[in-house]
């Protein structure tokens, strides 16, 4: 009897280490097979877009102002929030390159599309849905819009502020939500 449980128990921790390295090893391949079927045409157009996709944003990194780069930083903000804090502050000068920038990544992408198959595009749709299948990320993302949005709801948040203290005179300190710090002597 102690045989066979010795057994199993050794098969399934075999079992278990061959399926996550095989899970493991099946993560890497995904965007190599979305590449795969491409022409060396289309994996050019597909390499220029990217290209020109992370030239573009360090150039629009450049002309950022400290003020901005925080408001990007603030991870007490939701990502549209951000998005929106940062808009109202963007210049006519960065305004233009990020419609620039948007207008040829467009341009490169119709150019991509007119490139693939029929067949190319029915395989990128199936891959498409099969992203959104997976509910994992978007859950993970929303989970913690909602835990942002609560501690903003409760006044629990990253703050320094300064307070009274409790008997021994006034003091600075830190605190939570809306500035109110503990003092000290």
């Amino acid at each position: 009897m102690k045989s066979i449980k010795l057994i199993f128990t050794i098969l399934f921790g075999v079992l278990l280490v061959t399926s996550s390295i095989q899970a493991q090893n099946n993560k890497g391949s995904q965007p190599k097979l979305a590449l795969e079927n491409l022409t060396e045409q289309q994996k050019l157009l597909f390499q220029e877009q990217q290209e020109l996709i992370k030239a573009n944003r360090d150039a629009f990194k450049e002309t950022l102002t400290e003020e901005q780069l925080l408001i990007i930083e603030n991870q007490e903000l939701t990502r549209q929030e951000r998005q929106d804090a940062l808009r109202l502050t963007l210049t006519e000068a960065q305004l233009t390159m990020m419609e620039t920038n948007r207008e040829s990544v467009r341009e490169l992408k119709e150019q991509f599309r007119s490139t693939i198959t029929t067949e190319q595009r029915q395989q990128l749709r199936m891959r498409m849905r099969v992203n959104q299948d997976t509910d994992t990320g978007n859950e993970a993302i929303e989970a913690i819009k909602e835990q942002r949005r609560a501690k903003m709801r409760n006044g629990t948040g990253n703050s320094n502020g300064t307070g009274n203290g409790t008997g021994n005179g006034n003091g600075t300190g830190n605190g939570t939500g809306n500035g109110n710090g503990n003092g000290g002597s």
